[in-house]
């Protein structure tokens, strides 16, 4: 295992995709790129990008940049990035669509943003800031994530969270223009993993809820180029997928990064439900929620549903995983908060 340590300010980042074909690596001298998010940035200011110089060794030779954007009317109006994926030339946002660790929930975590691949490179070659497209859902995404999930038996939500996330969120939207978009009977929803389907769906891999079971929950969404061509257009959401053979009642996981090289077998990262020692209102519900430790495990995902889950890589006392990423040589690639900065870790596949 190789670490770099990424001089990123915030010092938050989350998720990893890689971007760039051949030919534009090759152009750059590098080997391999990724786009990460920082959580603690609005999404105009979210970005960065990790290249690795062709030919160093891979606990060498890395390159981490700030990637300027401009998100046009939407500048200033989001939070919190927690999930990239990346497919036909453009990178992914998506936004928690949670809250603070003791609530309520927040409109301006309710998002998804896309920028083109094309636009990421004109940002690092002259600095003209990348066009990035905001669709503010304004809970939007929550109410089709909620829909999809019923009939599914998930964790009691608890007293804490249904009046920190749900009731105080449905109390302030009575003075919004999304008032009504959240019930009573919802959960309060974490995204923390996205990655496409090889037809087009984009999968957002569930930090919470879970399983009473303990097990992690994806969700498709099943429009997510309609929403940037129609304004009018609402998230539509189709099947959710459980991992049955992650985590238990005792420990339960949720998602916290996944990717993809062909739609059909995906790497994830799972672990904790929430971040130990920062009063998190999920984990004063379930302090079986802070028992477990993160994971890289590997599924396939087909129309029957994931099946063929295996452990890949446990990290032991490492608990903040917030990326991974696969490159064409089978090596895995891992963010991962530490205490004032931001590591890339690389498990090497002889």
């Amino acid at each position: 295992m190789h670490e770099t340590d990424l001089h990123l300010d915030p010092n938050e980042a989350s998720d990893l995709c890689r971007v760039f074909g051949p030919d534009e690596l090759v152009r750059r001298g590098w080997d391999r790129a990724f786009v990460t998010v920082l959580d603690e940035a609005t999404a105009e200011n979210a970005i960065a990008l990790l290249a690795h110089a062709a030919g160093a060794p891979l606990d060498e030779g890395w390159t981490a940049v700030r990637v300027p954007a401009d998100a046009g009317v939407h500048n200033g109006r989001t939070e919190d990035a927690e999930a990239c994926a990346s497919r036909d030339g453009y990178v992914y946002l998506v936004g928690s669509q949670f809250g603070k660790k003791r609530g309520p929930l927040s409109a301006k975590r309710s998002w998804i943003a896309r920028v083109s691949e094309a636009s990421i490179a004109t940002a690092l070659d002259d600095g003209t800031p990348a066009e990035l497209e905001v669709v503010r859902m304004r809970f939007g995404l929550h109410r089709a994530i909620n829909d999809a999930l019923a009939g599914l038996d998930l964790i009691p939500l608890g007293p804490l969270g249904q009046a920190s996330y749900v009731e105080a969120t449905i109390a302030k939207g009575m003075l919004k223009s999304w008032g009504g978009a959240v019930h009573s009977t919802d959960y309060p929803v974490n995204i923390e993993a996205a990655e496409f389907t090889a037809d087009g769906r984009l999968l957002l891999g569930l930090r919470y809820p879970v399983t009473a079971d303990g097990h992690p929950i994806l969700v498709e969404l099943e429009n997510v180029d309609e929403l940037f061509a129609d304004p009018e257009a609402v998230p539509r959401c189709g099947r959710a997928w459980v991992l049955p053979d992650a985590g238990s009642p005792e420990a339960p996981v949720g998602f916290r990064a996944l990717d993809t090289r062909d739609g059909h077998e995906y790497d994830a990262i799972v672990g904790d439900l929430d971040a130990i020692g920062k009063n998190a209102t999920v984990l004063a519900d379930h302090p079986e929620g802070a028992v477990a430790e993160s994971e890289h495990i590997r599924f396939t995902l087909d129309e029957d549903g994931p099946s063929d889950t295996k452990v890949v890589h446990r990290f032991g006392s490492i608990r903040r995983v917030e990326g991974i990423a696969v490159d064409q040589a089978g090596h895995a690639h891992y963010v991962i908060d530490e205490e004032g900065h931001v590591a890339l870790r690389t498990l090497v596949f002889e």
